[in-house]
């Protein structure tokens, strides 16, 4: 059951690109989240503010996922709280939308009706629901393939399907389950710059769960890391350099810098839990 965390609604607040956007925040405080006895994440305080990317990474089974479903009302903190703050724009339908790793998309269906999915359990006309899906696919760089099946593409395109039903209801946060790992690494750095240039248009909020450096470095306004098992907040590190300004010369000294501390910040831990087996 998807039980999405409450809305608290403030004043709106101006800027962004689209008709009606306002500012949506998301303030978490998990506590402790167990399954039995077995503790997956401890003391976690994170606010993800408007406009910006937060990417988590840690040790393999640190809770990053486990911490994505609480944020997205998928699970529930055995002792905690999520709220969203602020005030949903105009035109969106889902506050909260997912992006997932697998693309999860349904194979019998084209292009055009995966990424309307999501609207159909919403009251609208033909009209708007088509135009709705046209201008999600043209952001993706899908309207050329609108009549293709899942099949028929490769696995970059099948992911910007995905995206492209994520946006399709405008989200105010979006939500990302490393939606680029199953991908190979050229038609991930592909996607990834695409997303980039996607993002900085649209400015939501975004959290975005990765083991990989280079994405987090690419993308992210903020890192948080997690420790080992039970997770817990290890370490909140801020990219200073605009998105737009990484690929540049100047800044590939700092964010390498960036890299090297992240991996001293996980690197034994990893190393741990990569011989850890547990029957959860």
């Amino acid at each position: 059951m998807w039980d999405p965390p409450p809305i608290r609604a403030s004043a709106p607040v101006g800027g962004g690109t689209r008709p009606g956007l306002a500012r949506m925040e998301v303030i978490v405080d998990v506590k402790l989240h167990a399954y039995g006895d077995l503790k997956v994440l401890e003391d976690i305080k994170l606010h993800v503010r408007s406009g910006e990317i937060v990417s988590v990474i840690g040790p393999s089974g640190c809770g990053k996922s486990t911490l994505l479903g609480i944020m997205g009302g998928i699970l529930k903190a055995t002792d905690g709280s999520v709220q969203m703050e602020g005030q949903i724009p105009a035109d969106c339908l889902n506050p909260l939308t997912y992006i997932f790793q697998d693309f999860a998309l349904l194979p019998w269906r084209t292009v055009a009706q995966n990424v309307a999915l999501p609207l159909e359990h919403h009251r609208m006309s033909s009209a708007e629901r088509t135009a709705r899906v046209k201008d999600a696919l043209v952001r993706t760089k899908l309207d050329d393939f609108a009549g293709a099946l899942p099949k028929q593409l490769s696995g970059g395109m099948r992911q910007r399907v995905g995206i492209a039903r994520a946006l399709v209801v405008k989200p105010a946060v979006l939500l990302m389950d490393e939606p680029l790992s199953a991908l190979d690494a050229q038609t991930r750095d592909l996607l990834m710059e695409d997303f980039l240039d996607l993002w900085l248009r649209e400015r939501v909020a975004g959290v975005y769960i990765t083991h990989n450096f280079h994405e987090c470095l690419r993308l992210a306004d903020r890192v948080m890391v997690l420790s080992r098992r039970p997770g817990k907040l290890k370490e909140m590190i801020e990219v200073r350099i605009p998105q737009r300004e990484r690929t540049q010369k100047s800044a590939q000294t700092e964010l390498v810098d960036l890299g090297n501390r992240l991996w001293s910040l996980i690197r034994d831990e990893a190393s741990s839990a990569e011989r850890e087996v547990v029957d959860a």
